[in-house]
């Protein structure tokens, strides 16, 4: 079709159709490999995809609790934009966005009792993400449970007693970016 643009318009027809199917493909990408088949429930894995931008300790937080790192992830408009569990758990509570915190809520219980949080922002549009979710629903590690339009920031927060193996600056793909390892002896602090 490119080609046949280029003998009919010329050389701005084949640019033509080459943008167009550039622009067909990477909204109808399809991922290689299902992620989801493969789970580790002794590893936090992050639950977009981004980039790590900061990596704050010793965080206390009103709804997520004292003493956790935060683990900021930016999500640019152009990545997938899904939200994934980043921890097979169960949804312990959620939160929408309010005047004090724009930011949408959700707090994941692990079979342990330690609670994970964690944070979605607006996007520079301010468009809302989708967060699908009650409290009491459960899932596996990597199921999709929300949607982050034209992406934004997912701020992580796992308790001090884990240990954080990640760096800022890294990249993250959901499901197999690995954020924190779940020890098997771990005490609730």
């Amino acid at each position: 079709m490119a080609l046949l643009l280029m003998l009919i318009i010329g050389v701005w027809g084949f640019l033509f159709a080459a943008l167009v199917y550039g622009i067909l493909f990477a909204i109808f990408r399809k991922q290689k490999e299902d992620f989801r088949k493969d789970s580790n429930e002794n590893v936090i894995v992050s639950p977009v995809n981004g980039r790590v931008y900061k990596i704050e300790k010793n965080v206390d937080h009103e709804f997520f609790g004292k003493d956790m790192t935060s683990v900021l992830i930016q999500v640019p408009f152009w990545k997938e934009f899904g939200l994934f569990f980043p921890v097979k758990s169960e949804i312990h509570d959620v939160q929408a966005s309010c005047d004090s915190c724009l930011d949408h809520l959700v707090k994941f219980r692990l079979v342990n009792g330690m609670d994970i949080g964690l944070a979605v922002g607006q996007n520079i549009l301010r468009l809302a993400p989708q967060i699908m979710v009650l409290p009491g629903d459960r899932g596996k590690q990597k199921v999709n449970f929300g949607f982050l339009p034209m992406g934004g920031e997912v701020r992580v927060f796992i308790p001090s007693a884990l240990e954080v193996l990640i760096n800022e600056k890294d990249e993250v793909v959901a499901g197999q970016g690995i954020l924190a390892g779940i020890p098997t002896d771990i005490e609730e602090k």
